[in-house]
């Protein structure tokens, strides 16, 4: 336990949002459990096939899931570094790539092929530490956001204690990740669609993840004339939904810091108060991605006005 101290945190003084609590369903939000990451190839396709098949099987039986059912569901990692599963005339994956076809619809398909560059799941390690620098904080619960969500790996990560005070909200585009994030916790409300579908204006007390990175940009109309790359993008809608006093700590791509062009610094710098960054080695990913990428996780809290 951490001494008791009479220092104020940055939390103090944010009286904390109410949280609903209008969940209907019996079912409980998964438990995310210490495990190894997957490194194998063959053995990360296997289990996203047999979550797929699970999944598939409890939306026509329209039901939740089970708790066992939770447990293969939440072993979908993604198609980051399976590129070969998706190759017709790769003679050693022929077989998984028949499998899939067979298993997917065609727009399922084409989202999977599509994300085998930028699919990258966050290492529970890394999502503890965001948490615990959060508690250390004073974080004690409230609205928490994750914008691009995956299966929810920061949602099946929550320390118990921030559970009882806390209503989980998150977005996913990819449908399959998406509608397995539905199933692992039933409680959160989640939607099942691009980031830029949504506004909550200075709703969230916390907003966190690992959002996308490339040199691509999302269509928002609210957002276009920044033009900023899609990592940055999400700093900047995720700003706008906060509320002031709220923390945003996402992973993203080095090159927020980085990058010669310094508008997208400047513009969050206006709006938000840098609380802290820090650099992960370039292998923080490769266990889950089967990537070498560099990537910082940046702590900002909102201000009241720009």
């Amino acid at each position: 336990h951490a001494p008791v101290t009479s220092q104020p945190t940055l939390f103090d003084s944010i009286p904390v949002s109410d949280v609903s609590s209008d969940e209907t369903t019996s079912h409980e939000n998964y438990v995310l459990e210490d495990r190894e990451s997957v490194t194998g190839a063959k053995t990360k396709y296997r289990n996203n096939i047999t979550a797929i098949k699970v999944l598939k099987q409890i939306e026509a039986e329209y039901r939740t899931a089970t708790l066992e059912e939770q447990k293969q569901l939440s072993l979908y990692s993604g198609w980051g570094g399976l590129a070969n599963a998706f190759e017709s005339d790769n003679d050693k994956w022929k077989n998984e790539y028949s499998e899939l076809k067979e298993l997917l619809t065609d727009d399922e398909y084409t989202a999977a092929r599509s994300s085998v560059l930028d699919a990258f799941f966050t290492d529970s390690v890394i999502i503890d530490s965001i948490y615990k620098v959060m508690q250390n904080a004073g974080f004690k619960g409230g609205n928490i956001l994750e914008p691009a969500m995956g299966i929810g790996n920061f949602f099946g990560r929550l320390p118990s204690e921030l559970r009882e005070n806390s209503k989980l909200y998150g977005v996913e585009k990819d449908s399959l990740s998406g509608r397995i994030a539905q199933k692992l916790y039933p409680q959160a409300d989640i939607t099942v669609a691009g980031f830029e579908t949504t506004d909550r204006r200075d709703f969230y007390d916390l907003a966190i993840g690992n959002v996308p990175f490339g040199q691509y940009k999302v269509n928002d109309k609210a957002y276009n004339k920044l033009g900023f790359s899609i990592h940055n993008y999400f700093f900047a809608k995720t700003i706008d939904q906060i509320r002031p006093g709220g923390v945003i700590a996402f992973v993203t791509s080095h090159f927020t810091m980085d990058s010669k062009d310094s508008s997208a610094r400047k513009y969050m710098a206006e709006r938000a108060n840098l609380l802290g960054a820090i650099r992960l080695p370039n292998d923080a990913f490769k266990a889950n991605a089967g990537t070498e990428v560099v990537s910082d996780i940046i702590f900002l809290q909102k201000r009241d006005r720009p």
